[in-house]
């Protein structure tokens, strides 16, 4: 498995003008290699996006010539129901270097741009788009291995976990990553809108909490997933919250616009050493943070929950 300095020198890389995210996600993808052990060849990526958060955890490597500023659209300001991500260019690239050991059978997403991104990298066999407020248009029983990491975003939760439930083998491994209404507690909304005005923390939040439908407090998870007698919970374990919460949330989440606009405008020369640099200052800056890092339960915002189908 990799560590996590590797996780991070790799999503900095992608996610250079969103090092918070560069950060969150090192230590989200360590807790996920780690149920790698469970993957089987039936596997499923609900709500996979653009691929790359899955494509590197699994052990895929892209050249650092590419990465995610190079493809979204800019010209409007960072709100609830506009994602700038959601975006794709006919003349959208990324060279893979190196290709996970293993591949998905299918990624599912309710964005059509992303998908087109993520088959960029061949790394997914069949790709669908796919609201999960509805079932999905799979057989049941058919997977091994069922991964989302964003179970909360759907507002019928439960039908959405029962969905994942039905499309699992007997025997099979469903993980799920949730975030919890804990979150409330780092949202700039709440805690600094005393130091900072009301402004401040709209600026930073831009509609995030209104999208994430299902969010819910830990222990309502719990007992909606335990409701279905065909699953069993085989581990559950926190992977952020604390001071990192604060990181995420502020970061240079309400920069990152004006940035790509200057990245982009570059010749690609200076394109590729400012980027250099600017790696290079935040992976010496929180590396020691990154690894060190750990989980407390009392604080925690987000955990991984491992299910077993009986």
């Amino acid at each position: 498995m990799q560590s996590r300095i590797d996780y991070f020198t790799k999503f900095m890389d992608f996610f250079w003008l969103r090092p918070e995210n560069a950060i969150l996600l090192s230590i989200r993808a360590e807790k996920y290699a780690e149920t790698l052990k469970y993957f089987d060849k039936d596997s499923i990526d609900v709500s996979c996006g653009d691929g790359i958060f899955s494509f590197i955890t699994l052990g895929g490597e892209i050249s650092n010539n590419y990465d995610m500023f190079q493809a979204i659209d800019i010209s409007q300001k960072r709100k609830g129901d506009f994602d700038t991500y959601d975006f794709y260019d006919k003349n959208y690239q990324i060279e893979v270097i190196k290709q996970p050991k293993n591949n998905y059978k299918y990624g599912t997403d309710w964005k059509k741009n992303l998908l087109k991104k993520a088959e960029v990298l061949s790394f997914y066999d069949n790709l669908i788009e796919h609201d999960n407020n509805k079932m999905m248009p799979i057989e049941e029983s058919s997977f091994g291995y069922v991964y989302s990491n964003s179970a909360y975003w759907v507002r019928q939760f439960e039908n959405h976990i029962n969905d994942l439930i039905r499309i699992t083998k007997p025997g099979g491994t469903i993980v799920l990553e949730l975030k919890t209404k804990n979150i409330n507690n780092y949202n700039s909304i709440n805690y600094a809108t005393p130091y900072f005005g009301e402004k401040f923390g709209k600026i930073v939040d831009a509609g995030r909490l209104e999208t994430w439908k299902g969010l819910k407090e830990y222990e309502e998870y719990i007992k909606l997933i335990e409701k279905n007698d065909l699953v069993e919970i085989k581990n559950i374990s926190p992977i952020y919250g604390d001071m990192l919460a604060y990181i995420w949330d502020i970061g240079m989440r309400p920069l990152f616009n004006p940035l790509a606009k200057l990245a982009n405008t570059v010749d690609s020369d200076t394109r590729s050493s400012v980027k250099k640099e600017w790696c290079e200052i935040f992976l010496e800056m929180f590396s020691e943070y990154v690894s060190n890092y750990e989980a407390k339960p009392n604080s925690a915002i987000e955990w991984i929950v491992v299910l077993e189908k009986k």
